[in-house]
């Protein structure tokens, strides 16, 4: 997939020199980071109880990015790792109640994931931007976002596509409490 989309844009650009209609004022066009071969895990473990996200500080543009959910997900249920604005992210108590009602990040994330009323997602992972773990959402505009299922032990990996430096906020919308950041740094 990134062969292909790197393919796309490599043609557009020749089209774009050889038919003299480039200018000065378009923007250029975006850039995958090239993947470095490295892989960062972050894990979804439940200790003493509680949930929380488990891994570096720091990922390098171009690594993979993996989320292994550790937990039991028959006992504490499946997870999400989804890229938010930081802003959106639920942080009282109240906040994190009303967190799966319309116009929360929350119930956006399961839209991202084309959940429909209480069914389960139908786009696993959800893409927006660049292919990669690159886009943050909000309400009103989507994110890059993973569901874990039910199987223990699931996991997801892709190429970190944001640029360094860059901090990337995420969060789980099934508990809105466990929340977490990384660095993307250059490779």
């Amino acid at each position: 997939m990134r062969s292909q989309l790197v393919a796309t844009l490599a043609a557009a650009a020749l089209a774009l020199g050889a038919g003299g209609t480039s200018s000065a004022a378009e923007a250029p066009l975006p850039t995958i980071p090239e993947p470095t071969g490295d892989t960062v895990t972050i894990k979804v473990v439940e200790a003493g109880g509680k949930l929380k996200f488990v891994g570096p500080p720091t990922v390098a543009e171009g690594d993979a990015l993996e989320i292994v959910n550790a937990t039991n997900p028959l006992k504490v249920g499946p997870v999400t790792f989804s890229l938010v604005r930081p802003g959106y992210i639920p942080k009282t108590r109240r906040a994190q109640a009303r967190c799966f009602t319309a116009g929360h990040i929350c119930w956006a994330i399961a839209e991202w994931q084309g959940v429909g009323g209480d069914g389960l997602p139908t786009i696993n992972p959800a893409e927006a931007g660049l292919p990669g773990w690159d886009t943050p959402g909000t309400s009103t505009s989507p994110g890059d976002s993973w569901f874990s299922g039910s199987t223990p032990g699931s996991s997801f990996a892709q190429e970190v596509t944001a640029k360094a430096p860059r901090r990337l906020w995420f969060m789980d919308a099934i508990h809105p409490f466990l929340r977490g950041t990384v660095k993307v740094v250059k490779p």
